[in-house]
């Protein structure tokens, strides 16, 4: 009776596995379809819309972004907005750790992070030039030791923002208006090289309608700066 027990409690136990495994499989699968028809939603709105769609496009950003994976554009498109040419494109990159237990057995997880990266193309070049949110140990540094090197003199712009430059004084490519906007949350944090002006968030690319409100913000930057306003 025990070996009988033993051979059904093993044969559920396989059937068990079985079923973790096709349901693991069908999710997969599943995840898979849904992918394929939400870059197809991506590919019918460029088409309609005067736009280029490209997967795994090389482009020249992933070294400003997290990550800098140069593998990381999933995919892209590319047009014009308000008389200017700007990309949309999502972007990720995967981090791996590996933890020892007390067992000494490895343990290795992984995480994917997931941007939208929006791009404008600029009438003129710019130096290297970035804003970003100060970060806790910036502000903290900042109320230590004063200002930096590329602080505006805008006091309350420098304690929330800080400025990233190839050389002192190019931090007033930033003018006061543009200082202005980052105060009143109106743009978001961005960098140029050259003629390209790029911003990113968390996030997937989703929904095709909200194309011009992720573009808009980075093209009052690209006015501003080109302005000098």
């Amino acid at each position: 009776m025990d070996r009988v027990m033993t051979v059904l409690a093993m044969g559920g136990c396989g059937a068990l596995a079985a079923l973790l495994v096709v349901g693991l499989v069908a999710l997969v699968v599943t995840a898979h379809r849904r992918e394929r028809e939400r870059r197809e939603r991506w590919r019918h709105w460029a088409a309609h819309h005067g736009w280029a769609y490209v997967e795994r496009p090389q482009v020249a950003w992933t070294d400003r972004v997290p990550g800098r994976s140069r593998r990381g554009v999933r995919f892209a498109l590319t047009g014009t907005l308000h008389g200017r040419p700007v990309g949309v494109a999502e972007y990720a990159y995967t981090e791996t750790h590996t933890s020892t237990g007390a067992d000494g057995n490895q343990t290795t997880s992984s995480q994917t992070h997931t941007y939208v990266v929006c791009s404008v193309w600029l009438r003129r070049q710019f130096p290297p030039l970035a804003v970003a949110p100060r970060h806790l140990f910036s502000k903290l540094g900042r109320a230590l030791f004063g200002s930096d090197t590329y602080a505006t003199g805008y006091e309350e712009f420098d304690r929330q923002w800080r400025v990233g430059a190839a050389a002192p004084g190019q931090q007033a490519l930033v003018g006061p208006t543009l200082i202005g906007a980052h105060l009143a949350g109106a743009v978001p944090a961005w960098s140029v090289r050259g003629a390209e002006l790029i911003t990113y968030r968390r996030g997937r690319l989703e929904d095709p309608a909200l194309v011009p409100s992720l573009a808009a913000p980075l093209i009052t930057v690209a006015d501003l700066l080109e302005q000098g306003r």
